[in-house]
């Protein structure tokens, strides 16, 4: 059965927005292309997935990813992070149904061996995986046995949702926790931790 991971990315010049007030118009166009591009790449040195499918309004990351060998699928105008997510499942269940890893752009602190370990908890029956943030309110990162499975509830307590239609389902549900993956990248304090452990720091100015 094909292992999708689907990445969703915001136009390179819009993510991030509540970084805004420490960096400018450039940096955060750099910040998210960068988180973009680390992202893709370790999804696709993994040896257990088989597609990845970048789901985005952004010309410039479809191209990427279709040079990478990666499924590019431009997202509906005017949509949400759910509705592009629920376009990315409809278009698996058309084309090749499978197992679908769901994350976003901005797990900076996730490994390859985080990666591998989350993907070794599937199960042969049905069954979803989800690793909260560290607050155990949002959804971080969400493996489905086959994209019917999930109606996207990403944003405030996307986590509590998450479970919830699991339990409604009556599948097999796994909570790993994992403080690489439960770490985003959202917030100015996220920020500085970030520029603590990069070679070259993004800078932060203020009035």
């Amino acid at each position: 059965m094909t292992l999708w991971a689907v990445l969703p990315v915001k136009p390179l010049a819009k993510g991030k927005s509540r970084l805004r007030g420490c960096l400018n118009a450039e940096e955060i166009f750099a910040l998210n292309r960068s988180l973009f591009e680390e992202t893709y790449h370790k999804l696709d040195a993994s040896g257990e997935i088989d597609r990845i499918l970048v789901v985005s309004q952004d010309e410039e990351v479809l191209e990427y990813t279709r040079q990478l060998g990666g499924v590019a699928l431009r997202e509906n105008q005017q949509s949400s992070l759910n509705e592009a997510v629920s376009q990315a499942l409809g278009f698996i269940s058309e084309y090749d149904p499978g197992m679908v890893l769901i994350v976003p752009a901005d797990l900076h602190w996730m490994t390859a061996e985080d990666l591998e370990a989350l993907l070794q908890l599937r199960r042969d029956g049905e069954f979803m995986i989800i690793v909260p943030d560290h607050c155990q309110r949002g959804t971080n990162a969400i493996l489905v046995s086959h994209p019917g499975l999930l109606i996207p509830h990403f944003g405030r307590n996307s986590f509590q949702k998450h479970t919830q239609q699991a339990a409604n389902r009556s599948v097999e549900l796994i909570v790993w926790l994992n403080k690489n993956i439960q770490r985003d990248l959202d917030t100015p304090q996220d920020l500085l931790f970030y520029n603590k452990i990069k070679f070259n720091p993004i800078h932060i100015f203020t009035e």
